[in-house]
Parts: structure tokens; sequence; C-alpha cells
């Protein structure tokens, strides 16, 4: 009779119902990250502070080694070289009676360039330069506008490796052959095409600056020029940093 009482009243007021069932359990408590790895073994708080950190992408903070920041370099050589061609003018331009070839001649060459070391391994610079050939009857004369090129490949090997470089550099010339006792203008390049390319090593150092021998080879060409220059040198850079 009680029972059936307690049954009715039960379904006549259903927040009894919910009263009379047990609550559910709270989620566990998740501990702090903190907590968690105060709490950790010894060996595994040696082994999280052992491990590496991420390099992926140390390059691109990493200060430079061997050669960064800014840069002034300069180049002087000597050489052998040749000039051969035709006056600027229309009426003379293919006429062979107009053809000069000055033979071999002694070509000294100068050059500076200001730019920025990138990395360790690549530089660049713009500058200028000046070139002569001086033959047995006429001299060469040529002024110089230059981009300037830098590059170590070998850098990666270290040791004396990362001082042995190519350089290049592509521009305009503005070259006359003229004959030594008439001062006649027998090859005029007008703007002609400039390139160079060579080796260097620049394993001397002292203070920021680092030096060394090169060789390589000159080339200006236009439609009324061709100026071969064989050179060997020597350079020295001064670089801002390290």
């Amino acid at each position: 009779m009680i029972g059936a009482s307690v049954l009715t009243l039960t379904l006549l007021v259903p927040g009894l119902a919910n009263a009379a069932e047990p609550a559910p359990a709270a989620p566990p408590k998740q501990e702090p990250k903190e907590a968690a790895q105060a709490r950790a073994t010894p060996k595994e708080a040696d082994a999280e502070k052992d491990a590496p950190p991420d390099e992926s992408q140390a390059w691109e903070t990493a200060p430079p080694e061997h050669r960064g920041g800014f840069t002034v370099g300069l180049a002087v050589s000597a050489g052998l070289g040749a000039s051969n061609g035709f006056p600027n003018d229309s009426k003379k331009i293919g006429r062979e009676r107009y053809y000069t070839e000055s033979g071999l001649g002694f070509a000294p060459s100068q050059s500076l360039w200001l730019g920025g070391a990138f990395i360790d391994w690549l530089s660049f610079g713009v500058g200028g330069g000046f070139s002569s050939i001086y033959a047995e009857s006429t001299r060469t004369q040529s002024p110089l506008l230059l981009f300037h090129t830098d590059v170590y490949p070998l850098y990666a090997l270290g040791g004396q490796w990362r001082n042995l470089g190519a350089m290049s550099e592509f521009g305009i010339g503005f070259a006359e052959t003229t004959d030594n006792e008439t001062d006649e203008v027998l090859v005029d390049g007008g703007g002609a095409s400039y390139i160079f390319a060579g080796a260097f090593w620049e394993g001397i150092e002292a203070w920021k600056l680092k030096m060394g021998p090169y060789m390589g080879a000159h080339y200006l060409f236009s439609n009324t020029i061709r100026r071969p220059i064989f050179a060997v040198g020597f350079r020295m850079s001064l670089y801002t940093s390290p």
C-alpha cells in the first residue's frame, strides 16, 4: 500500500523522479600542462631537454659566417689583348680598306664595384672600370660600366673551398683604337657590349678585407669592334659583416 502511494506520487510529480536519479559523474579534471611537465620523470625531462631545435627555417635568420653586408671590390690586372674593327661610320663599316687589326698588345685593366653580399656564397654589385691595349702602332682605351657577380659554388665544403669563387661581369664599353702617330680613330666600338668571366681565390684576410689572385677573359663586341683580352691580376673585397 505504501509502495503504491510512492509510485503514484512519483508519477504525478516528475521533479521527484529526476531527483531520485543519481547525478552523472563529473568529467575528470584535466591537469595543467605546466603541472604535467613538472610531474614528468627525470628521464622524460632529459629527453625533452635534449631534443634538437627546429632548424627547418634556421637559414632565414642565421647570421653570415664568412661574408655579408655591404661590400666594395677592386680588381687590377694585366694581360694580352687585341682590337679589330672599323670606324663607326656607316660608309666605312664592312669595307676592307678601313678594317684595322691592332695585333697583340699589353692590356692593363681595372674595375671597381659597390654592392652587397646577400649570403655567404653570393654577392652582387654595380660599378665601372677602364681597360687599355698598347700595341705596336696603336692604343685602345675603353671606359666601362658594369654589373659584377661573385659566386662561391664550393662553399659548403668548408675550409679554403669557401674562398674559391667564380666572377662575372657584363655591361657596356666605349672603346676606341687610335693611331699612335696621327691620333686618327681607326676602330670605334661605339657603345659595345662587354662581358667578363673568371675564377679567383681570396684566401688572404686582413680585418674585413679578403684578397687574392684571379684570372679571366674580357670581350667587347659590336658591329664595329671585336676586342678580346686575357688577364691575370689581384683583387680585394671589403665586407662589413661579420
